[in-house]
């Protein structure tokens, strides 16, 4: 595990980048669209004190997105608002945006033959391929050499045409990208680039219903802390942009969290934050939800100017996480979290340690702290999550 602590975070940036779209107005317009979903339902905020207690914190908490949607994943409140907008603008169809006016006859119809494409390492393929289903249309989900057969079964489950291709993430979005330019296509990517920039943001909004319910769920426990997974940076800059809104000077530190195999973040953070770095060719490791070596561009200009840590952590951090949360400390629940939603935690208790005393203290990390934590999904992998809960304890704190 590696640290790096952003000296621009907490200064006022030259050219601030664009968060109002994460502002309170935005944020209530978002989570009320969310609420015209017959399966939406706040996922829990769990409460883990006694964990808490024995790394020497005030207070843990940890946002559970096992069970969102029934996908096993957070992503279905980006996938489900960015599509709905989409399909909003292309039928000309007045605010409030609402899930009801899909299924009226006539807006079914005019949508039927419309195909909604995307690349994903799973989760967000298995969104867009269960929004698809939602509203009557088709779905067809790149998703890069090596994906578990669990995952693309999770995908064809919800009725979406699954191709693999012969390369990376990146090289999924760019066939997708290519894909889209056929005629009843719309591609539905948590990344921007030149010129495809306005559904990627409709993404990153999505998932500000999720920030919205943890914080209502925390009410008067105010939190010093965040720590979130981080793959192409969409989830984790909604959050920066939602932290930055909502709390301005005040807001809490916010450390996002790559895999060491897929660090472009780090990596670009830490030669200063001029250019992005690309990670390039196979990023092997268990975290197949952060696997992506192009950060998403909108998500960078957000992230490397408020920011105020960047970790970079190894598989045996995010094993650490899932046994954790498998194993709690009494009377603390058990949570199911596959490997990127239990790797934050995992980077909590390293940090936590005695060893590493100087990036705590970096950090801020003191007895009064209070962490927020998102576990971004459970076992997407269920076998893969039965191997890791029951092998032998990972971490140099593994037993305490």
């Amino acid at each position: 595990m590696e640290l790096f602590c952003n000296p621009r975070a907490r200064r006022p940036p030259a050219v601030a980048p664009d968060t109002a779209w994460a502002a309170p107005e935005a944020v209530r317009a978002v989570r009320q669209f969310h609420r015209t979903l017959p399966a939406y339902r706040p996922t829990p905020l769990v409460s883990l004190g006694s964990l808490a207690r024995a790394l020497g914190l005030d207070g843990i908490f940890l946002k559970d997105e096992s069970g969102r949607f029934g996908l096993k994943a957070f992503k279905g409140l980006g996938a489900s608002y960015a599509v709905c907008a989409a399909l909003a603008g292309r039928l000309a169809l007045p605010p409030p945006l609402d899930f009801t006016r899909f299924q009226k006859p006539d807006v079914r119809r005019a949508i039927a033959d419309i195909t909604l494409v995307t690349a994903s390492d799973g989760n967000h393929g298995t969104a867009v391929a269960w929004m698809a289903a939602q509203l009557g249309c088709r779905s067809r989900i790149f998703l890069p050499a090596g994906t578990a057969a669990c995952r693309l079964a999770a995908i064809r489950s919800t009725g979406g045409e699954t191709l693999v291709v012969d390369g990376n993430y990146d090289d999924a979005v760019q066939q997708a990208a290519r894909e889209a330019r056929s005629p009843g296509r719309i591609l539905v990517q948590d990344t921007t680039w030149e010129g495809y920039e306005t559904i990627p943001k409709n993404v990153m909004q999505g998932y500000l219903t999720l920030f919205d319910e943890a914080f209502a769920q925390l009410g008067a426990a105010l939190v010093t802390h965040v720590f979130v997974p981080c793959g192409v940076g969409s989830l984790a800059a909604s959050l920066q942009a939602f932290l930055v809104e909502k709390f301005r000077e005040q807001r809490p530190i916010l450390v996002v969290v790559e895999s060491a195999a897929a660090d472009c973040y780090y990596r670009s953070m830490a030669a200063g934050a001029r250019t992005i770095i690309p990670v390039r060719g196979p990023m092997k490791t268990r975290m197949a939800g952060l696997a992506c070596g192009q950060p998403s561009p909108a998500a960078w200009d957000i992230l490397r100017h408020f920011t105020d840590g960047f970790i970079r952590a190894g598989d045996d951090i995010a094993l650490e996480g899932m046994q954790r949360l498998a194993r709690p400390h009494p009377p603390d629940p058990g949570v199911e979290s596959g490997e990127c939603g239990a790797v934050a935690l995992g980077c909590l208790c390293r940090l936590m340690d005695p060893a590493n005393a100087a990036d705590r203290h970096r950090l801020g990390l003191e007895p009064a702290s209070r962490i927020l934590l998102f576990s971004t999904e459970g076992a997407t992998d269920p076998e893969s999550y039965r191997q890791a809960v029951q092998r032998r304890p990972v971490g140099p704190s593994a037993e305490s």
